[in-house]
């Protein structure tokens, strides 16, 4: 089941190999969570696979160190960074990690829940398994908290309805992904909230099994918009002035300094096998034959 997120981030440092087919670029990326508070990072493990053979189509643009990149790709979470093969890349110009924005991860996920949906502190919440491939030597799961405003009624209508006649719900998931740290008890110091990753929902489509559509679809009636009686035209609002940011006067060393790089090598990389992005996916039975002549690429390195 698929795990997409795409985000903005910075390139802090990128080193690369050759295989039989692809160039296999690894980055380390920063990726800002707050605006006003350059410390608020996130770190993404991006894997780019760039085919030698010049003919097979990609969506990755030429990058290099220090740049800020519009980042998409399949994802699998971990404690403290995600591990993301990239299916699109594509480099802002004129812009570096000051003035880069902080949309956080977004993310369109699918995933099985086995709850009803519970109430905390305002909150509707459920939680979902996420499964996502990204290697043989990667995780292939992890557990997602999904919340929303228990006042919301959109997505109340929708979640209340989860597993009150089945066993098990599937869904897809869309909204921005975060990680919440543990939480110890200030008197005797022992973890009363364990760490975990939490969705904020924006949408939820659920997804029925066969058996269950052609029950209701007997049961429902067509209600096409066009079939209605046609409604006055409503005036157009007008867009909403912005409002201009606060220009932050603190640094890319403040980042690092109050986020240490985290432990990501969590493959061998000598025996992982390399993984093609979507466009190639879809024609992984006839991949085009490799050229003779191999052009290699100048590996860019930025120590932290």
């Amino acid at each position: 089941m698929p795990a997409k997120l795409h985000t903005i981030c910075y390139l802090h440092n990128c080193s690369e190999r050759n295989t039989n087919e692809f160039i296999l670029k690894e980055i380390t990326a920063i990726s800002r969570l707050n605006d006003m508070d350059p410390a608020e990072i996130i770190y993404l493990r991006i894997k780019v696979f760039i085919p030698l053979n010049q003919e097979v189509e990609n969506n990755i643009e030429d990058f290099e160190n220090e740049q800020v990149i519009f980042l998409k790709g399949k994802f699998i979470a971990h404690e403290g960074w995600y591990s993301v093969t990239a299916t699109s890349i594509k480099v802002l110009h004129e812009i570096n990690f000051d003035t880069m924005p902080a949309i956080g991860i977004n993310v369109v996920l699918t995933g099985i829940t086995t709850q009803t949906v519970r109430n905390e502190n305002d909150y509707s919440v459920l939680d979902f398994n996420i499964d996502e491939y990204l290697g043989d030597l990667e995780p292939k799961n992890f557990w997602l908290e999904v919340k929303h405003k228990a006042n919301n009624r959109y997505l109340i209508n929708k979640t209340s309805s989860i597993n009150q006649n089945s066993r098990s719900t599937t869904s897809i998931l869309v909204g921005i992904i975060k990680n919440v740290p543990p939480i110890n008890d200030p008197v005797t110091n022992l973890e009363i909230s364990p760490f975990k990753f939490v969705l904020d929902l924006e949408d939820i489509s659920l997804i029925y099994n066969n058996n269950y559509n052609n029950q209701t679809n007997n049961n429902q009636t067509i209600n096409a918009p066009w079939l209605n009686p046609r409604q006055p035209n409503r005036v157009a609002r007008g867009a909403s002035p912005r409002t201009t940011r606060r220009r932050l006067t603190n640094t890319l060393t403040t980042a690092l300094n109050s986020n240490p790089l985290p432990n990501m090598n969590v493959l061998n990389s000598q025996q992982e096998q390399p993984e093609q992005s979507e466009q190639s996916e879809q024609s992984e039975q006839s991949k085009p034959p490799t050229k003779t002549t191999r052009k290699t690429r100048t590996t860019r390195t930025q120590n932290n």
